[in-house]
Formats: C-alpha cells, sequence, structure tokens
C-alpha cells in the first residue's frame, strides 16, 4: 500500500468498522468509536496505557463513550496514515507516530542529537505543544495526549559498534530525521511500518532497526545481535482525535477523555523510561553485544548533525524556524 490512503479503501475501512459497531447492537453504534494504534502487539506499555485510556472512558461514563482498539496492521491502514485516519474519520482516535508526512513541524522534536536527556526532552515538549496542537487543528483533530519513548538508538543483525559501523548498514529508522542521521553516516535508509519489521529482518531487507529498548528493542531482540548506544533523538506519539467527533460529546465527556489521555501518558513515559533503564544490561546477558557511544563519537554525530537542524526548519517554514530557535535557546544549544 502506498503512503497515502486511496478514498476506495478509506470507504471500505469505515464501512467494514460501521458494519462491527452495527453486530454489538444499535446503541452502541450510537456512542462506538475505533481507536487505531501504531504498534502491532498489545504487551508492551504504551498499548496497555491506551488500552487502559479505552477501558476508562467506558466504565467512567457507564458506556455512553466505547472505543474499541486496533492494533498496528490489523487494519489495511499503513501506520504512515493515521492522521489521515482520524482526518476523515475512518478512525475516531489514534495513537500517531508516524506524522511527520502529515504534521511535519512536530518531527521538531526527533532532530537527531537535539535533545539528550528527560529533562531536555521536556522543556523541548513544552515549547512544541501549541505549535503541535494549531498544526493538527487545521487538520480537524484535537490532541489529546503525548507520550515518549526513550531515546532511540541503532541495533543490528550484523556488526555495529560505532559509527563506522553504520556505513553500509540497512537500517529502518523511525522517522525521515533518524532517516538523515543514517544517509550522513554512509547508511542506506530502508522505510517501512512496525508491523512490517520482523519479517523484514527474517528476509534480509534490513540488516537492523532504530528503535528503544523499552519498545522495539524488547520485542524484536531475538533478531537483533548488536546494539550501539549513541542515542539519536526520544521518539513521541501522539493520542489524537477526530475533531467533529470530539465536539459532539458532552462536555463532561470530553473532560473525561482528555484527563485519562493526559493520565495515562504520562504514565506510559514514565514506564518505559523505568524499564529502558534496566533492559541494556538484560539484553547483554542474553548474547546481544552492546556498545556505548564514545564521547567523541557523540561530538562527532553533533557536528554533523548541527546544520542539519537548520536545514530542516528552514525547509518547513517560518513557524518550525521560529520553534526551532526556541528550543535551542531553552536547551542552550
Amino acid at each position: 500500500m502506498g503512503r497515502m490512503l486511496s478514498r476506495d479503501v478509506l470507504r471500505a475501512v469505515a464501512g467494514a468498522l460501521a458494519l462491527a459497531g452495527a453486530a454489538s447492537g444499535p446503541a452502541a453504534a450510537a456512542d462506538m468509536w475505533d481507536c487505531y494504534i501504531t504498534f502491532p502487539v498489545s504487551t508492551v506499555p504504551n498499548v496497555q496505557g491506551v488500552q487502559r485510556i479505552l477501558d476508562g472512558i467506558n466504565q467512567q461514563t457507564n458506556g455512553a463513550l466505547t472505543i474499541r482498539m486496533h492494533l498496528g496492521g490489523s487494519l489495511p491502514i499503513n501506520t504512515t496514515n493515521i492522521t489521515q485516519a482520524v482526518a476523515d474519520s475512518v478512525v475516531q482516535m489514534g495513537d500517531d507516530a508516524f506524522f511527520q508526512g502529515n504534521v511535519p513541524i512536530a518531527g521538531l522534536l526527533r532532530l537527531p542529537l537535539l535533545i539528550r536527556n528527560d529533562k531536555e526532552f521536556d522543556k523541548a515538549a513544552a515549547i512544541m505543544d501549541p505549535y503541535t496542537k494549531r498544526a493538527y487543528e487545521r487538520k480537524g483533530i484535537v490532541v489529546i495526549g503525548q507520550y515518549a519513548y526513550p531515546l532511540q538508538v541503532p541495533f543490528s543483525r550484523k556488526k555495529l559498534t560505532s559509527l563506522e559501523d553504520i556505513k553500509g548498514l540497512k537500517l529502518r529508522p523511525t522517522s525521515p530525521e533518524q532517516g538523515e542521521f543514517i544517509k550522513r553516516f554512509g547508511g542506506i535508509v530502508v522505510s517501512f511500518g512496525a508491523p512490517e519489521v520482523p519479517a523484514a529482518l527474517d528476509r534480509g531487507v534490513v540488516d537492523g532497526v532504530v528503535t528503544a529498548n523499552a519498545v522495539g528493542g524488547l520485542v524484536w531482540r531475538e533478531q537483533l545481535k548488536y546494539r550501539f548506544g549513541i542515542g539519536l533523538n526520544y521518539g513521541n506519539s501522539i493520542i489524537i482525535v477526530n475533531k467533529e467527533a470530539f465536539q459532539k460529546l458532552a462536555p463532561d465527556v470530553q473532560a473525561k477523555l482528555r484527563k485519562l489521555a493526559e493520565d495515562e501518558t504520562r504514565k506510559i513515559t514514565t514506564t518505559l523510561e523505568e524499564q529502558e533503564n534496566t533492559l541494556t544490561a538484560k539484553f547483554a546477558s542474553e548474547g546481544m553485544i552492546t556498545t556505548e557511544a564514545k564521547p567523541e563519537e557523540v561530538a562527532q554525530a553533533e557536528k554533523v548533525m548541527l546544520p542539519y537542524w537548520d536545514e530542516w526548519a528552514k525547509v518547513r517554514g517560518p513557524e518550525a524556524v521560529e520553534a526551532l530557535a526556541k528550543v535551542r535557546a531553552a536547551l542552550g544549544r
């Protein structure tokens, strides 16, 4: 499937979901939403956290709003098209992690080597919040929450213990910004959604991925032999809802959904970070070769990527240039 959903596909998905809702009965169908999430398995903290939002709104409204979970790959919607699917109300809610093609400015938080630790991410995210919400609003979407994946690093089936080893490796990034890092160090970018990763690793379509321990590292570790600990960027996933559908909800239901999303996304971020801090040693004990980047490698990487930050912003317009200046000033970078 291409990066853009055809109208025929949109209609087919919407029709199938409507029929599934109708099977639950007329009363349930009137107040039933569908939520599509990026990740394809239910055992990771981010998916579990989103499920708690859905369970919570059902309980707190006594079924006035029911939201069904659909894991990544379970609908014929590419994960890069979740923004569009929510905007068109094919699904009314989404966990949007691959938004850059639709909401480019939100990718600022993913510029490689710009943000180095949790405190810096919190500062930058607070600055970016109004920019991100405005960009989604223009598409008919309301942002109700956001969580952060821990610092993402390269993993590989082939030798990867230094920056030099990236050269020639086929790596799957989670964002175009990571892809730029891979290219600037001689790697080959291969892009596709998370549900396709296991098969791509098995077939050698890719040699590795850029991800965090607590997410892709945990799920795909049996297919990966090397972890190179150079933190490129924090990932972020944005919980979005269709504006028209949201505005049709009673004000108290809107408030409850917002509160649940805010509380649970905070828990997701904390849980992922706690897991991240213990998993490197666990992976090493299981045989993964883990190497931390040397200070001089980090300095080299920043030197290479620093011009890209400004290039990235200029291409995306004055608003992105303004936002980047604010973030760099706040971080002293």
